[in-house]
């Protein structure tokens, strides 16, 4: 535990966007340097992301969203009928020209989430700590990342709450950690105005 200071150590995990609505996103297929086959992607903030996996057991989605964000892989995660599916971003992909007799797509620019990243309890990249919020009477916990303050929302042992819950709190703009301990799946929000508490 550390009382007043943030180590500038930290290593850095890349963010997450949760897609939990199949309105928040477009479909399409790009194309990539070196790649003769069109690929299916997802658009968003002005990149494309391209079909990774998908996988009906959640556990094994967020063990692999946290290997991939850990790598330095920019992630979103969408919600199927059957599970997740992950897609990687593609910092060179072109929207794909339509199939021969085929209409041409356009892609409605959309603007994602806040970000969300997860963690392990067990994974460098943050620290636990005790806030102080100015609009709570009491000191809360929460962890740092960076430079970045987050206090404890709730636990939840459904890991699929957990999800859809963070997928709510970045919808509607807050920052979120997703800590996977082995009780319970923590969610922490992002508090701007919050300092380490003496």
């Amino acid at each position: 535990m550390f009382t007043s200071s943030l180590s500038p150590s930290v290593s850095v995990v890349e963010a997450v966007k949760i897609l939990a609505h199949r309105d928040q996103y477009d479909t399409c297929h790009i194309t990539i340097p070196g790649e003769p086959d069109r690929l299916p992607a997802v658009g968003l903030n002005g990149q494309f992301y391209s079909f990774f996996r998908s996988s009906g057991d959640l556990t094994t989605t967020l063990k692999l969203v946290m290997k991939l964000t850990q790598r330095g892989d920019a992630v979103v995660l969408t919600q199927t009928k059957i599970g997740h599916v992950i897609w990687l971003i593609e910092p060179e992909a072109q929207l794909s020209a339509p199939r021969p007799g085929k209409a041409a797509r356009n892609v409605t620019p959309s603007f994602g989430p806040a970000d969300c990243w997860i963690l392990s309890d067990s994974q460098k990249g943050y620290q636990p700590c005790t806030l102080k919020v100015p609009d709570l009477p009491e000191t809360v916990p929460g962890l740092a990342m960076g430079q970045k303050l987050f206090s404890l929302y709730r636990r939840d042992r459904d890991g699929l709450n957990a999800l859809k819950l963070a997928g709510r709190l970045t919808q509607r703009g807050d920052e979120v950690v997703i800590l996977l301990t082995q009780e319970a799946y923590v969610l922490c929000v992002r508090e701007l105005t919050a300092t380490l508490a003496a």
